[in-house]
């Protein structure tokens, strides 16, 4: 019985994941193949490896030397090139990210295929076959750098032109946003593995991931590509991790309570034994734990992979509240006017059945608040219960190649 509840709920995350089979953004190799005299070489082989799951493509060069390998899906690749007459020329560990043209070129020498050559020269860090303005935040930026709350979008504040909006804006507080290069902050599109993650009422990302479960993004704040036309403002391209050849994982747990916070300006003072029972107090309960962990690996090596990502928050909050009270002197000249109109100090209430004008009720309800004995405002603070609030992130993942 048991076995069978495993393979039902292997077989709905694997439906769940299908969508993501064969789907997200890729990035493209582009290069020349040349002799050491600088003539271009035609025909020449080019293979391009991914190192994590040896998914493999083969293109030839053109009349021009020049080859072009598109449809990537962001990784490390060893990319060769090979040629009847000369040795084969081997470029490993380059990096390929999300949107990215990478240029690979190679100087072929004369010898035998049997022998290789490696070549250790890093790709270019600036692109001369894109005119795209963006930036990738990596995955080490991603797993290193900390973040409060846990939420991808902050780190779109490290891409230049990116800042925060204006206090109180409406994204921002309905789970955060960015503005980049003055554009609105309903103005971004965000992908997530090139599908389109956009919530359609304000604007902001429908789906959010777990930060463990990102391999990269990139912020792509201006003269992007035709396919990126939905909004005016940056395109936040989210790639998520997936399975390897390689078992790879991780686990996470993040606690704050208030035991190790300071009371901020708000909260009630600490208890003294002169003090008046409701006017001091402890620090408001705060409990927040962030858990979770991913795993990820070959089902069939070279063949078929998963990923698997979950993310947990359990937060119970409780905060000050505070309520000014009118003063002295405000509530005898509310009871000033009551009089003036004909109508007594009732603290009681009104009588059974009695009838008074529209806009009264709120000066009567004045003679109920606590009276401050100077002339100025008396603050009253009060701790309500904690807020409970659970949140739960589940992402499976299964790879074909």
């Amino acid at each position: 019985m048991l076995f069978r509840r495993l393979v039902l709920a292997l077989a709905l995350a694997c439906v769940a994941a299908w969508p993501a089979i064969a789907v997200g953004p890729t990035g493209t190799v582009v290069g020349t193949v040349a002799d050491p005299s600088e003539a271009v070489i035609p025909k020449a082989q080019i293979t391009v490896r991914n190192q994590g799951t040896n998914a493999t493509r083969q293109v030839l060069t053109d009349d021009d030397g020049d080859f072009s390998v598109p449809l990537l899906p962001p990784g490390v690749y060893e990319v060769s090139a090979e040629k009847a007459g000369f040795r084969r020329s081997v470029h490993s560990n380059v990096n390929l990210n999300v949107d990215q043209t990478a240029r690979v070129d190679f100087v072929l020498q004369v010898g035998q295929l049997s022998e290789q050559v490696i070549v250790t020269e890093s790709v270019p860090i600036v692109q001369t076959d894109s005119s795209t303005l963006g930036q990738v935040i990596e995955r080490k930026q991603v797993s290193e750098l900390p973040l409060n709350d846990r939420n991808f979008l902050t780190f779109a504040l490290l891409v230049p032109g990116g800042q925060l909006p204006v206090q109180g804006s409406l994204n921002s507080t309905q789970g955060g946003a960015i503005n980049v290069n003055g554009a609105r902050e309903q103005s971004n599109d965000f992908l997530l593995d090139g599908v389109d993650n956009n919530d359609l009422y304000i604007n902001q990302y429908s789906v959010l991931p777990s930060v463990d479960a990102i391999q990269e993004f990139k912020v792509q704040s201006g003269t992007y590509s035709a396919e990126f036309g939905r909004s005016s403002g940056a395109q936040v391209n989210v790639v998520l991790k997936s399975g390897t050849n390689q078992f790879h994982g991780s686990g996470f747990e993040f606690v704050r309570n208030r035991n190790m916070d300071a009371k901020n300006f708000f909260d009630q003072p600490d208890c003294t034994p002169d003090s008046i029972v409701g006017t001091c107090g402890p620090i408001p309960r705060l409990d927040r734990n962030q858990f979770g962990g991913t795993l990820g690996g070959p089902i069939q090596k070279d063949k078929t992979f998963f990923f698997i990502s979950y993310e947990g928050l359990r937060l119970r909050q409780a905060t000050t509240r505070e309520a000014v009270v009118p003063s002295q002197v405000q509530l005898e000249e509310a009871d000033g006017l009551l009089q003036g109109l004909g109508y007594p100090q009732n603290p009681a209430g009104m009588a059974a059945g009695e009838r008074r004008p529209a806009g009264l009720g709120g000066l009567e309800y004045l003679r109920l608040l606590p009276r401050d004995s100077g002339h100025g405002r008396l603050v009253d603070r009060q701790v309500g219960p904690p807020n409970r609030f659970q949140q739960h992130l589940f992402r499976p993942l299964l790879a074909v190649q």
